[in-house]
C-alpha cells in the first residue's frame, strides 16, 4: 500500500498520452542544418517551428537566413524576397546579409546619415 502511494505521485512523461517529440533548439537546429541541403520543405517546417517556439533567440538570424534559402529552392521566389526585405532592415551588416542579397537581389537599406 505504502508502496503504490509513494510511486502515484511520481508520473512519468511517458505516462502521458504520446504526443511529438520537442526539439530544443541547438537539435532543432542541427536537423535544421541538415534538412536545408536536400529537404527544403522540412527546413522551412523546421523555420517555423523555431519561430513559434524560440522566437528572438541567438540562432534567430540563422534561423530566418535557411527559410529564405528554402523559400528559394521551393521555387518561392516572391515570398522569399518579401522576407529578404525584412531581414537586410533587420540585420544589414550580418553575417548572412550578404549571401541573401545574392540569392535574393534584395538589398539592406542605405543607412540613415547621423546628425
Amino acid at each position: 500500500m505504502l508502496l503504490a502511494l509513494a510511486c502515484a505521485g511520481r508520473a512519468k512523461p511517458a505516462e502521458t498520452p504520446a504526443g511529438p517529440v520537442l526539439l530544443d533548439e541547438p537539435a532543432l537546429m542541427a536537423s535544421l542544418r541538415s534538412a536545408a541541403n536536400a529537404e527544403p520543405e522540412k527546413a522551412l517546417s523546421l523555420c517555423e517551428e523555431g519561430e513559434r517556439r524560440f522566437g528572438e533567440s541567438v540562432f534567430a538570424e540563422e534561423r530566418r537566413a535557411l527559410a529564405i534559402r528554402a523559400l528559394i529552392d521551393l521555387q518561392r521566389i516572391g515570398a522569399a524576397r518579401s522576407r529578404a526585405y525584412g531581414f537586410l532592415e533587420r540585420y544589414p551588416d550580418g553575417p548572412f546579409s550578404a549571401n541573401i542579397a545574392a540569392m535574393t537581389g534584395v538589398h539592406a537599406p542605405p543607412k540613415k546619415p547621423v546628425r
